[in-house]
């Protein structure tokens, strides 16, 4: 039985500055290729041979993706991008840290963060989030039946996707953790998809680039 990995794009210098990027298209730095490589780690110390990639056309999210499937061995021109992988749209606190959202909009932030179905101006839903993530899989699930499929993309976007296998709905979304560059996968069994694990991250910093 194959598994589908859902693994968050690594480190960007936003990330590391924690501010928040939604939509705005950064590139990983030095830390967030050498976390994708120890990913890339992850599938050949256990042998594990990947049938599919799909990404966010994001450059971090994408990037991420190149540099696994280049260390796998995995065809870099056969990874396949899909917008709905793409991270929430949240222009209205693009760029803040967490301390100059609760100076400038937090407010909205909580009704936003609290609520499936917000209206925040300037902030897609979660509810559309987890909408599009759930049409991909929708979509594409006839496809990963007894493979290994990869699939890269941001915290907001996973975290809503997984909120839908648990059933669970903000703010218990944020009850898990989904770190940059985390391994989490699922299977497809009896027609459902059921969690195997979250958020692992040992071997990120097995390889070092400076």
């Amino acid at each position: 039985m194959g598994l589908i990995y859902l693994i968050r794009h690594a480190s960007t210098e936003w990330n590391e500055k924690q501010l928040w990027q939604g939509v705005v298209d950064t590139e990983l730095s030095i830390n967030g290729i050498n976390q994708a490589e120890g990913i890339a780690k992850y599938f050949l110390d256990n042998d594990i041979k990947v049938d599919l990639i799909f990404s966010s056309p994001m450059k971090r999210a994408l990037q991420t993706a190149q540099i696994i499937a280049s260390n796998i061995k995995f065809p870099i021109e056969e990874i396949k991008t899909d917008p709905r992988l793409r991270e929430c749209e949240i222009v209205l606190w693009n760029g803040k840290n967490f301390d100059e959202i609760k100076r400038d909009c937090f407010d909205e932030f909580l009704v936003w963060q609290n609520n499936l179905h917000s209206s925040v101006k300037g902030a897609e839903s979660l509810g559309d989030v987890q909408k599009r993530m759930s049409d991909f899989f929708q979509e594409n699930i006839v496809h990963f039946a007894n493979k290994n499929v990869i699939i890269v993309s941001h915290a907001i976007s996973l975290r809503m996707f997984i909120a839908k296998i648990l059933n669970v709905v903000p703010p218990d979304h944020l009850n898990y953790s989904l770190d940059n560059a985390s391994i989490s996968a699922v299977e497809y069994f009896n027609n459902k998809l059921r969690i195997k694990f979250l958020n692992f991250t040992k071997l990120l910093n097995s390889t070092k680039r400076t």
